[in-house]
């Protein structure tokens, strides 16, 4: 008889003390899936989507502060019917900027942008934003003054 209950022991699954099953559910949530399972696919979200802003924003920054520009002379003419978006065309086919639109929006928030005008302007493909606005917004006239003699 000993050996009929001993195998039925082995057959039927050990009932655990209530300590090992506190500490089982502990370890688990409702649904049997570990309680840091949850935690660590928030945080690689959150890490990807980190990375993504950031690779966004260094892209526009390096834009807006021409990161990594070869030096280069750059001839742009503005015509007096331009409009602004044309203007930032010219300057992203010569490849003075990489976002029209990020260079408009930065000429009319510096209130650079009323003071384009017409004209042939020397440009270089090393000025950041507030560079190019400034020079665009420029309107010298030159005339000739007497200079004082000491």
């Amino acid at each position: 008889m000993d050996e009929n209950a001993e195998h039925q022991s082995q057959s039927l699954p050990q009932e655990q003390p209530p300590e090992v099953q506190e500490a089982k559910k502990e370890k688990t949530g409702r649904t049997g899936v570990s309680k840091y399972v949850p935690a660590i696919v928030w945080l690689t979200t959150v890490f990807f989507v980190g990375m993504v802003i950031g690779n966004f924003l260094w892209l526009v920054t390096a834009d807006v502060l021409a990161f990594g520009r070869e030096d280069r002379a750059v001839e742009i003419t503005i015509e007096s019917t331009d409009t602004l978006k044309d203007i930032s065309n010219k300057l992203a086919q010569e490849g003075l900027v990489s976002y029209p639109g990020l260079f408009r929006l930065f000429a009319r928030v510096s209130g650079t942008a009323e003071r384009f005008g017409p004209g042939t302007y020397q440009l270089n493909a090393k000025y950041d934003y507030p560079a190019l606005a400034k020079v665009l917004a420029k309107r010298t006239v030159r005339t000739a003054a007497p200079l004082p003699h000491f």
